[in-house]
């Protein structure tokens, strides 16, 4: 089975006159609003949309799969911090190749990003590591923090990636850790890990500075929705496994720091 999980970027360089008039996004460099192929026998769940936008706004997407090809799912959006929208405990289901068209606003001028975590319980392509709590829990050696300095692009809406040992190389060789949760230091649009151990694909969550809940972040999506979501990475796999980032403003220098649980070499995760 292919587990996966996969973020979606998205964003509008300048709203409307009205912040509720809505504008399609741009789609990130590199990404796809398009839902992978999968097999018809297995499922994929929207799981979060997070946004954050300079200014107040609404958030849209729609499908004629989903509710209704209308309204859809439309939230509204505070400005400056980086939100989840929908309920955490609620997902909605996505079907194979199914395209969404995705709206976002703000007030005149002003900048906003939007991004789709889509779960995926069997993407034929994808090789992703992911684990339960249950999994991990009894082959924790030691707890690791660690800090990665991450300068998003210059480019709204533009992934910027930071290898995750560019500024702290203290993992053990050849030891596998499990990605319980991340932070930012300051307020980030979408923070994500992305390398050989998630497929390729970016996993991401909010950039917000609630450390209380990102810390936590994979370990609590993995008990909500009872699936795999629990990042495993190799310390071997380093220099290939990148932090990204993108946010509203156009530069964003910041910290982030992966809260790691060393498992050892060799655990079969």
């Amino acid at each position: 089975m292919g587990v996966a999980i996969d973020t979606i970027g998205s964003f509008v360089t300048a709203g409307a006159t009205n912040p509720t008039s809505l504008k399609t996004v741009t789609v990130s460099p590199g990404d796809s609003l398009q839902i992978r192929s999968f097999p018809a026998t297995n499922r994929a769940w929207l799981e979060s949309m997070i946004a954050q936008t300079a200014t107040k706004g609404k958030q849209r997407v729609l499908s004629p799969l989903l509710h209704d090809n209308v309204t859809g799912l439309t939230f509204a959006t505070v400005d400056t911090d980086s939100y989840y929208l929908m309920n955490r405990h609620a997902r909605q289901r996505l079907y194979p190749t199914d395209t969404l068209a995705v709206y976002s606003s703000a007030a005149a001028g002003a900048s906003g990003i939007l991004a789709l975590l889509v779960y995926y319980e069997n993407l034929p392509s994808s090789n992703a590591r992911l684990a339960n709590w249950g999994d991990i829990s009894g082959q924790i050696k030691s707890i690791k923090g660690m800090e990665i300095d991450v300068t998003s692009s210059g480019t709204i809406g533009t992934w910027s990636d930071t290898a995750i040992n560019a500024t702290d190389k203290q993992l053990h060789a050849n030891t596998d850790y499990a990605v319980l949760g991340m932070y930012s230091s300051v307020a980030t649009g979408i923070i994500a890990i992305k390398g050989i151990d998630t497929g390729n694909l970016r996993m991401g969550m909010s950039g917000g500075i609630n450390t209380y809940e990102s810390s936590n972040y994979f370990v609590e999506l993995s008990h909500r929705s009872g699936l795999p979501c629990i990042p495993v990475i190799n310390a071997a796999n380093a220099p290939s496994t990148y932090v990204s980032a993108i946010s509203v403003a156009s530069v964003s220098a910041d910290n982030v720091t992966l809260v790691l649980a060393e498992c050892g070499t060799n655990t079969g995760l």
